[in-house]
């Protein structure tokens, strides 16, 4: 949809500017026209023994005022239709995020809302012993903490779009921290993954332990949505000479396409096309870990991995 919208919005554009050089072109041409027969008269008149009061310019004057103006309108036409058109194909390419985000959020909510329909229509309709009834409830709340997950990552993302996120930093084991995300996923989405991690036993330093933990669990469940299942995944967490801490995530999928690296972390930024793409996800985990590292202090960047797959890097301040 995007290649069609593109070529018409450079179709117009094209149009316009060829409309505009055309028409400043004909005022060009009376302007030196009406300059000739002015001057024609001005040779008969002479011819007569006429004399004229007409001040009139040089003809080699006329053209260079044509050519000088004609460069500066030319130059300010080319500039000004090279912004709007910069502008324009920017608010598309929102337009296309924003619609990609809202077909793949419709489809993240089906989901838990169809399996949360499912296990309380089944817990009406049949007598279940009490394990049953149990492991329902159980797949139930696990239903309702990923809309809960899903409507706290939205928030977030609107938090930090409109700068209303105050941070709340303190002296911060994060070895211990890293620890903890990384069980929670080895028993979550990350289950069907080998985690490994390398830290170091103490590792301390002044951040907001909310936005850490947040930086972690988003790269490692874009790392686990996009690797083989049975894959590992490698988390580190060091500290560099330069006093900053650095956080890398790897993984052993199929990597990012060169076309879209650019705009890995822009919000609702999706690869692809929406309806035809495998994995989950509303386009806002690495927009969200790119702003978190930004006020922490610090950045997120992305290489491929020297046997394919992903490596997202954190550095932000020891202090």
């Amino acid at each position: 949809m995007n290649g069609p919208i593109h070529r018409r919005t450079l179709l117009l554009f094209s149009v316009i500017a060829a409309y505009v050089l055309l028409q400043f072109l004909w005022w060009a041409y009376l302007l030196i026209s009406k300059d000739n027969e002015l001057q024609a008269l001005l040779n008969q008149l002479r011819a007569l023994g006429v004399t004229s009061t007409i001040d009139h310019a040089e003809p080699g004057r006329t053209y260079w005022m044509v050519a000088g103006e004609g460069t500066v309108f030319v130059t300010l036409l080319l500039l000004a239709l090279w912004l709007t058109y910069r502008t324009v194909r920017h608010e598309l390419g929102l337009a296309r995020q924003q619609r990609n985000f809202l077909l793949a959020a419709s489809h993240e909510l089906r989901t838990p809302i169809a399996g949360l329909k499912l296990h309380l229509q089944t817990m009406q309709r049949r007598n279940l012993d009490p394990e049953q009834h149990a492991s329902m409830v159980t797949h139930a709340l696990g239903e309702v903490d990923r809309l809960g997950a899903l409507s706290e990552k939205i928030l977030l993302a609107m938090r930090l779009e409109e700068l209303r996120l105050p941070l709340n930093r303190s002296d911060l084991d994060l070895a211990t921290l890293t620890t903890d995300v990384v069980e929670r996923a080895r028993g979550g989405y990350g289950r069907q993954h080998r985690i490994e991690l390398s830290t170091p036993s103490d590792l301390m330093a002044l951040t907001d332990a909310d936005a850490f933990g947040t930086i972690l669990g988003n790269l490692l469940e874009n790392a686990c949505k996009y690797a083989p299942v049975g894959t590992t995944i490698n988390v580190s967490l060091q500290r560099t000479a330069s006093h900053h801490i650095a956080l890398e995530v790897a993984d052993q999928g199929p990597g990012v396409p060169e076309e879209d690296r650019a705009n890995l972390f822009e919000r609702f930024f999706r690869g692809g096309n929406e309806e035809t793409r495998q994995a989950k996800g509303t386009g806002l985990g690495l927009y969200i870990v790119h702003r978190l590292a930004s006020e922490l202090g610090g950045k997120v960047s992305f290489r491929p991995g020297p046997s394919g797959g992903s490596i997202f890097a954190v550095v932000i301040p020891e202090r």
